[in-house]
């Protein structure tokens, strides 16, 4: 509490702030993580954007192949990314390279122009479940596309990953 009022009149050295951000951002990164048996991959895309070209490709990481798991992708954006939406073409491949293709719309702000999904400052991400209790035979790759219609490059969108969450 004295912490609080010390920062506001000024008597509080810088380093204690330091100090007390960088608490608050660790405690923020904790409360954030996926589940403990959760495993997560992200790319990092290019600073010039996103091309319809440049597909993004993951190997799921799965711990045990008798199990069944979710599959989420997830997208992470900044303020200045221009749309509403984001369009993409998953490709699901199994084992014996049998291809299942799905359109998504991943929707990221809502009809007031609020970002959906967690943040932190300008950085936003949101998920969706592409894939529900498969087997790793079944998911071996996932290939991610951008699709926005009339739109060969998009920007702003600064990484791309899976989560894979045992399905208990």
């Amino acid at each position: 509490m004295h912490f609080a009022r010390d920062i506001i009149s000024g008597r509080c050295s810088v380093a204690a702030v330091a100090v007390a951000i960088l608490i608050c951002a660790l405690s923020c990164l904790n409360g954030c993580s996926f589940g403990q048996d959760s495993t997560a991959q992200f790319k990092t895309l290019p600073d010039s954007g996103w091309k319809k070209s440049m597909p993004i490709s993951f190997q799921p990481e799965y711990a045990d192949s008798a199990m069944h798991y979710d599959i989420a992708l997830a997208i992470r954006h900044n303020n200045d990314y221009q749309y509403t939406n984001l369009s993409l073409v998953v490709d699901l491949v199994d084992s014996v390279k049998n291809v299942s293709r799905s359109n998504i719309d991943f929707e990221l702000s809502d009809g007031y122009g609020n970002w959906l999904g967690s943040g932190f400052g300008a950085l936003y991400q949101s998920s969706v479940v592409v894939a529900q209790d498969v087997t790793p035979a079944q998911v071996g790759t996932v290939v991610v596309w951008q699709a926005m219609k009339n739109c060969d490059l998009i920007k702003n969108v600064s990484d791309i990953g899976i989560i894979v969450t045992p399905n208990k």
